[in-house]
């Protein structure tokens, strides 16, 4: 399946993707451990802190996995019946927004972050954080997701002028018959994983 510069991207993007799960299975079972040790008079007293710190990282690196396997969300209602050149650009327009919004957002992320590290401010709870160590992971999450943003739409942009049927396949929103294709070769790798099926 061509996938444009987003295939590049996808092996650091399924790997922090993954890094992410892990990260949430860990704070999930911190948090049930939290919640048995206060029935028994203990709290680690941090848990709440510490995910919250995982929840804005591993959303910001949910961002670009969402990106580059084309499950973010969009509104068709009105796309599919207007003229195909019409399409085409409304799709290099999503791309180009999407990338300045992504861009916005890292920006922002970054001088949090600098700001942050500059003053070695801790955070205003019981752990007293140096704010700066979980905003590296969420500014390397924005900066990943603004990367990859950037390079989908000067390729999307590339396309409008030089191949549109291109632009739509690889930029458009997916047909029925994509995301049922998509699904069902989901389930045939997790299967064959598995050894259920050859």
């Amino acid at each position: 399946m061509e996938r444009g510069p987003l295939g590049l991207m996808t092996p650091v993007v399924r790997a922090a993707a993954i890094a992410s799960g892990w990260a949430l299975m860990a704070i999930s079972f911190a948090t049930v451990f939290e919640i048995v040790a206060r029935k028994l008079g203990y709290s680690l007293k941090s848990i709440d802190e510490l995910g919250g710190y995982v929840l804005a990282a591993t959303s910001a690196i949910g961002f670009s996995w969402a990106l580059v396997t084309r499950a973010h969300m969009r509104v068709t209602i009105v796309v599919n019946w207007l003229p195909r050149p019409a399409r085409r650009l409304l799709d290099a327009v999503a791309m180009l927004s999407l990338a300045a919004m992504a861009v916005f957002c890292a920006a922002r992320g970054y001088a949090e972050f600098s700001t942050n590290l500059m003053s070695g401010r801790p955070s205003n709870t019981p752990m007293q954080t140096p704010l700066w160590m979980p905003q590296a992971v969420w500014f390397a999450g924005l900066a990943l997701f603004a990367l990859c943003a950037a390079l989908a739409a000067i390729h999307a942009a590339w396309l409008l002028f030089v191949d549109g049927a291109r632009l739509e396949r690889l930029y458009g929103p997916q047909t029925l018959e994509e995301e049922v294709s998509a699904e069902v070769s989901d389930l045939d790798s997790r299967l064959a994983s598995k050894g259920e099926r050859p």
